[in-house]
């Protein structure tokens, strides 16, 4: 046996008894700002918790911020933690932000280039500090934007997945969003088509040959909580794979604790679906009116659209929806149901994350309120809502929904005009969770580090998913998910 072998199996050994130390990566100011409280130790990072209304997380809920009475507000310590080499500099760089400062905090990884870059008020920064495999292209296509510029591929057939690697809190709330654009870059005329996975599971399936055809780009997002204190997210190959894997942009955005609650994210992520904002035509709404940089994609139909004449208080609803949303909303007259083909797409038979924001688009008075029932996909939703000029949000944690869905609202005999809505969003339940155990992967990571030329895919989880576990590594088929061998 290898004398680096034999040292690998005691170490698992060790880590199987000796419970692994802390370690933490607090470096190069530019990258991930993470709310914490104001006392740090060495050896504890202990995170900033916002207290909140408690919720019963049952099927559906009505929320506005307004009735929570007991709210605690911090000025946070902002640490900003970027990826470093096995070098021993380490710096720490930190600074006071408020609340809303700290709300744009997240990675914004312009895959495959060379020199940071500014675009749209958000810097992008080169990968190469987070990924240590693939080739770099640069996309021929004339005015494109900067972070459609370059990409990121992966020629090497024999390595089982791709990796980055990012540092994030644990138990912190993500959303992640990965960006393609194939420009040719290859010299073929079709995108191939490949798997995205997170920490160990399989995410989806990336296929943008229609957006290409018709010149779009197509983007990914999801929704997770870090179950350590780093995420990997990784480019596979599957057996529709006919040419190399690749990214454009690879973003990672800090969200608040409250957004998107009512989801168990140690066992579940949310995958996106579809974010509109209802009677609005122009262009994506995003960052900076989005302090999180969600895309809330336009959306008109045959129903009439009202401007909305009074402002909603972003801070007041649980997702934090921009205000910009607020100002248009598709509407009908009195008496009349407002019904409303949404999401536009067909939905595979799963459970979803549904949230929908309204607000009456009257000047606020006596008067500017509307009471209707609202039904998803022919069941009710929420009876009897009675929307107000400060605008509501209902949301329902896990909504079985199947191909096309209808939103139908339905006004109350004495409402005083139709139904309203402004926007909405719907996301994916994605089963999560399951990692190799964390003992045995420090011991693998550390083996790695100290290898001259590891495999190129010994990055990510080393057992998940099976079809994608590390080179020469086996693992166990039951229980917990451990590393029997090399």
């Amino acid at each position: 046996m290898p004398l680096s072998i034999f040292f690998l199996l005691l170490l698992l050994c060790l880590h199987s008894i000796v419970p692994p130390p802390l370690h933490a990566a607090l470096a190069l100011p530019g990258g991930l700002c993470l709310p914490m409280f104001l006392s740090v130790s060495d050896a504890n990072l202990a995170f900033c918790v916002q207290e909140k209304q408690s919720c019963d997380y049952s099927k559906i809920f009505m929320s506005r911020k307004s009735t929570v009475t007991f709210q605690l507000r911090f000025i946070r310590l902002c640490c900003c933690i970027y990826l470093i080499g096995r070098d021993d500099s380490r710096r720490l760089a930190s600074h006071f932000l408020t609340e809303r400062e700290l709300t744009c905090a997240g990675y914004y990884i312009n895959c495959g280039a060379s020199q940071e870059e500014t675009t749209g008020g958000i810097q992008w920064i080169p990968d190469e500090g987070f990924i240590n495999v693939g080739n770099v292209s640069k996309i021929g296509t004339p005015d494109i934007v900067p972070i459609l510029a370059t990409v990121r591929y992966f020629p090497d057939e024999s390595a089982r997945k791709y990796c980055y690697s990012i540092p994030v809190g644990r138990g912190a709330k993500y959303l992640i969003r990965s960006t393609y654009y194939y420009g040719g870059f290859d010299g073929g005329e079709k995108p191939p088509v490949f798997d995205q996975i997170i920490d160990g599971t399989k995410w989806s399936t990336v296929n943008t040959t229609e957006n290409y055809a018709s010149g779009l780009t197509a983007y990914y997002e999801i929704v997770v909580a870090a179950q350590g204190r780093t995420l990997s997210f990784c480019l596979a190959r599957n057996n529709q794979t006919t040419s190399s894997p690749f990214i454009s942009a690879l973003e990672l955005v800090s969200l608040e604790d409250s957004m998107y609650n009512g989801t168990d994210f140690t066992k579940y992520a949310l995958s996106t679906v579809a974010r509109h904002s209802f009677g609005y035509g122009g262009e994506i709404v995003s960052y900076p009116d989005d302090p999180f940089n969600r895309y809330w994609e336009a959306f008109t139909d045959s129903n009439p659209y009202v401007e909305c004449h009074s402002n909603v208080t972003p801070s007041e609803f649980w997702n934090l929806p921009p205000a910009t949303v607020f100002q248009r909303a598709l509407t009908t007259s009195r008496g009349k149901k407002l019904a409303v083909q949404w999401p536009p797409v067909t939905l595979p038979s799963a459970a979803y994350y549904v949230a929908l924001y309204f607000q009456d688009n009257r000047t606020p008075s006596p008067f500017s309120w509307r009471v209707f029932d609202v039904a998803v996909d022919g069941r009710e939703f929420y009876k009897g809502l009675n929307v107000s000029a400060e605008g509501v949000m209902v949301y329902g944690t896990q909504w079985s929904l199947s191909g096309k869905v209808e939103i139908a609202m339905t006004p109350s005999s004495d409402s005083p005009v139709g139904p309203v809505i402004n926007a909405g969003e719907i996301l994916q339940i994605v089963p999560f969770g399951e990692k190799t155990i964390t003992r045995d992967v420090i011991t693998m990571e550390e083996f790695a580090r100290n290898l001259k030329n590891p495999p190129p895919d010994w990055r990510g989880d080393p057992c998940l998913p099976r079809q994608h576990s590390w080179t020469g590594v086996s693992c166990s088929q039951s229980g917990s998910i451990r590393i029997v061998g090399l």
